[in-house]
């Protein structure tokens, strides 16, 4: 089986907004997907090179954020994403969340 790229991994960006969301929603009567998207490489990099507000958050654990991760990217495991402090208290900071799956 080929492995995929290193760049294909590393910018294979996900939608898990829509699975974070879902807690902060219980009793809401329907889950809205609306603002949240899965973006290629170069939508990142060309939202990197805008000059907004952008933070990239590797969602995998720690030793697999060690092994490879995007150069200025934090590291919050998806396990700890519901308790962490370290979200911008920025809410135009754009949240752009990554980890190894293709989906």
């Amino acid at each position: 089986m080929k492995k995929p790229t290193l760049p294909y991994r590393i910018f294979l960006i996900i939608l898990l907004l829509g699975l974070l969301v879902l807690p902060w929603t219980a009793g809401a009567s329907e889950t809205s997907m609306e603002g949240y998207k899965e973006i290629a490489a170069f939508e990142l990099k060309q939202l990197l090179d805008s000059g907004r507000k952008v933070l990239i958050i590797n969602v995998l654990s720690k030793i697999e954020y060690d092994f490879q991760h995007i150069s200025g990217s934090i590291n919050i495991p998806i396990v700890q994403m519901l308790t962490t402090d370290r979200l911008p208290p920025d809410k135009h900071t754009i949240l752009v969340f990554h980890c190894l799956s293709e989906r």
